[in-house]
């Protein structure tokens, strides 16, 4: 329906596309919208229901037409901990992510979950279903719940698997670099990051996820195999690397748009980017070699912005927990590389899409806020630098790793 405001309130917002729901239960309808009179608040309604009456998980993405709007002011019955009902209410701050601006064409999606939330361990975070749009893209990529690490693999936890997956069976072409312990381990190729993230699985007792057959008889431990998409065990509860289309959820923290992991909507990359949030080129941490860009040990340690920085600032997890998803080191992704794939193909929009099964030998996708501080703060964005392809037996002492696992 369309509002009827006058235009001075600089937002007019109109609800025209019902959910797409994802599965028989819970089901979301009657989905609708309003102004609120005088004010630039949207409110949401929608109803809810669940045969299991579980705890839900509600996620929102709010559309001008096909474009991602900013959707970081949202409160109300999203979240965790939603229970079923008619009448949820969501109130949407406009004024505040998107001021100023006007709409015939609004839409909002919602996506409910009722699984379980919680964490498998205390080193990771869950990361709801929903959306995540590359700035570059004019389409939004569903991808179901997840949860992943909330800091980039240090090099002592590396070392910790490494040091057992050498005993038991795996090999690697390199044993890693970092500045130190605690800093994010790099120089490891992807083919290390698969291996590693397998051998951290059945250290723990977990299914790994990769194997280097079509059967999945055989555990992928040693050399370099092309793994294809179909031997990929993605329903294992082991360790994995993000889809490209998992690590753009997962890195605006529930964001429906903006340049970093913080509220960064008006203006440009170089207007928001800031040094006491992310480590990049001259982002002056206490950590910087100004003589050497170009190794680890530019990189700051893993979580270090977390209130107790040099100098002391806030705590700075994104949305859901996750640090250093812009800045410190680039982070591998599963999904190998193909020429204007995530543009020009209508496989990349599938919902879990996990990107081409072919492609140019085989590289892979590397990301990371795209934090590759060697090149400063022009990397320091995933959203608009887009996702930089490499040779999967390449290693780079800028890259490394951050897993996630399957619900």
């Amino acid at each position: 329906m369309k509002t009827s405001l006058p235009l001075w309130l600089a937002v007019v917002f109109t609800l025209a596309e019902p959910l797409a729901v994802y599965a028989a239960s819970p089901e979301v309808a009657n989905i609708r919208a309003t102004q609120r009179a005088g004010t630039k608040l949207i409110d949401i309604y929608y109803d809810v229901t669940d045969t299991d009456n579980d705890p839900l998980t509600v996620s929102i993405q709010l559309y001008n037409n096909a474009t991602a709007l900013p959707s970081f002011s949202v409160t109300g019955a999203v979240g965790t901990g939603v229970t079923v009902g008619p009448n949820k209410h969501i109130i949407w701050n406009a004024g505040q992510d998107w001021n100023r601006n006007y709409t015939t064409q609004g839409r909002a999606r919602i996506v409910v979950d009722d699984q379980p939330t919680n964490p498998p361990s205390s080193s990771m975070v869950f990361v709801p279903a929903g959306f995540g749009t590359p700035s570059w893209a004019s389409y939004d990529i569903f991808t179901s719940a997840f949860f992943m690490d909330k800091f980039e693999v240090s090099k002592s936890v590396w070392d910790t698997v490494y040091n057992w997956a050498i005993t038991n069976g795996y090999s690697f072409s390199s044993a890693g670099t970092a500045t130190g312990s605690n800093h994010p381990v790099t120089g490891i190729s992807w083919y290390d990051a698969v291996k590693w993230c397998n051998a951290r699985s059945q250290r723990e007792g977990l299914t790994p996820v990769y194997y280097a057959n079509a059967a999945r008889t055989q555990v992928y431990k040693t050399g370099q195999v092309v793994l294809d998409n179909n031997w990929v065990s993605w329903e294992a509860n082991g360790y994995r690397l993000p889809t490209v289309a998992e690590w753009i959820k997962a890195y605006r923290g529930g964001q429906g748009a903006g340049h970093f992991p913080w509220p960064s909507y008006f203006g440009s990359r170089e207007d928001n980017i800031n040094p006491s949030l992310a480590n990049y080129s001259s982002s002056g941490d206490p950590f910087e070699n100004t003589s050497d860009w170009w190794s680890y040990r530019n990189t700051t340690p893993v979580g270090y912005y977390n209130g107790s920085q040099t100098p002391q600032g806030s705590n700075n997890p994104n949305g859901y927990g996750l640090y250093d998803m812009a800045g410190n080191a680039g982070e591998w992704c599963w999904d190998r590389e193909f020429t204007s794939w995530y543009s020009s193909y209508a496989e990349a929009r599938d919902d879990n899409s996990k990107g081409p099964n072919y492609g140019q030998g085989a590289k892979r996708y590397w990301s990371g806020g795209m934090s590759y501080w060697a090149f400063g703060d022009m990397y320091a964005e995933t959203a608009s630098s887009g996702y930089s392809p490499a040779s999967a037996s390449s290693s780079d002492t800028s890259v490394g790793l951050r897993c996630v696992r399957t619900r």
